[in-house]
């Protein structure tokens, strides 16, 4: 029975461990220039602020990297130029739980929005909390929070094959 209760317990902490927190976010995928993105990412690269609404309607501010540059660095459109086939590029954002939503990358251009979507690793201020980072995926506008993912691993831009019709 104790060495039961001794595996019971390993496997918990071996489950447990699976969503510990990720110091990097992967960026990946159908992308001239694959790379990571850790805290050292934020100090390279342009910071912005945003208010965004919890589930529970309370604003809070949040910090982060602006998700078209970092489209940009990973050399997602070619020649910056969204258009043609190239719109058939999303964003398959992914967390440590599993979770993931889509995005399609003229949600994050500037040529077709006013909205800024943000990978953010702070909030009014600090560090995001456990439960929710290091980093999280703020997506303004959006009705409901669905989106706005917590405890991002990855952002794999992928490209939507047209099946072909007779």
């Amino acid at each position: 029975m104790t060495r039961i209760f001794t595996l019971l317990i390993v496997s918990v902490f071996l489950s447990l461990a699976g969503f510990a927190q990720t110091s990097e976010v992967v960026v990946d995928g159908d992308i001239a220039t694959p790379f990571k993105i850790n805290a050292a990412s934020f100090t390279s690269m342009k910071v912005i602020q945003l208010k965004h609404n919890d589930k529970e309607g309370k604003e809070h501010t949040y910090s982060g990297i602006s998700l078209f540059d970092v489209l940009t660095k990973a050399g997602a459109v070619p020649n910056n130029q969204l258009k043609g086939k190239i719109l058939t590029k999303y964003l398959l954002v992914s967390a440590a739980d599993g979770y993931q939503v889509v995005i399609a990358l003229p949600e994050i251009d500037p040529a077709y929005t006013d909205k800024t979507i943000i990978l953010a690793n702070q909030m009014d201020g600090k560090n995001l909390p456990a439960n929710a980072g290091p980093f999280r995926l703020i997506v303004p506008g959006d009705k409901k929070l669905a989106r706005s993912v917590m405890r991002v691993t990855s952002l794999t831009v992928l490209t939507a094959k047209i099946p072909i019709r007779q």
